[in-house]
């Protein structure tokens, strides 16, 4: 299933619906090697933001796959049936690999977040969207808030970097894989690439 059909699907959702997905979706136990989304991101995630966790954390099979199960468990069959339409349809389109999280090894010459830093401050496009990613669990709502009302993306990133140096390790892995997620869904595709020397 690719991000556009399982981001309608979510988006058929009432609001009163959207909040119980999300509720059953932090109790989902996930798969071994998968990791539980994390909470404080689900709070007040739309369904654009839930797509992106979903693709990021299960990939996309295993990711309609959550869904499916969440919709059922929330009385929404028709919906898990649509995803599981949907997804045997695509399955022979070629889409995003799956990307389940994992542990990121720093290498000697240091951390891809500190080694670009001045061409993602420049160049990186759909900030709003990393910034809702990390909101909750690498920065606080007050940060979250601070550094949207940036006018630009390149304002945006500035303000974000000027927490980087306090971060720890974890921290940077964070903004490191929502940028690869993104490259993954096309956005920023070129840049990530470029920088990665692929």
């Amino acid at each position: 299933m690719g991000c556009r059909e399982l981001l309608e699907t979510l988006e058929m959702l009432g609001e009163g619906e959207l909040q119980r997905f999300k509720d059953k979706l932090s109790e989902i136990q996930p798969k071994k090697r998968y990791q539980h989304l994390p909470s404080e991101s689900l709070r007040n995630a739309n369904p654009t933001a839930l797509t992106d966790l979903l693709l990021l954390f299960y990939g996309t099979d295993y990711g309609a796959e959550v869904a499916a199960e969440v919709l059922r468990a929330i009385d929404q069959g028709a919906l898990a049936k649509r995803i599981e339409r949907l997804t045997h349809a695509l399955r022979h389109v070629p889409a995003a690999r799956s990307f389940p999280i994992q542990e990121l090894h720093t290498p000697p010459w240091g951390h891809f977040v500190d080694r670009h830093q001045e061409k993602l401050i420049q160049r990186v496009s759909e900030v709003d969207r990393v910034l809702k990613l990390l909101r909750g669990h690498t920065l606080t709502p007050e940060q979250y808030q601070s550094i949207s009302t940036g006018r630009s993306n390149v304002e945006k990133m500035q303000k974000l970097y000027e927490l980087v140096p306090s971060w720890q390790r974890d921290q940077k892995d964070w903004l490191y894989r929502y940028l690869l997620y993104l490259a993954l869904t096309e956005t920023n595709r070129d840049l990530v690439e470029e920088l990665e020397g692929k």
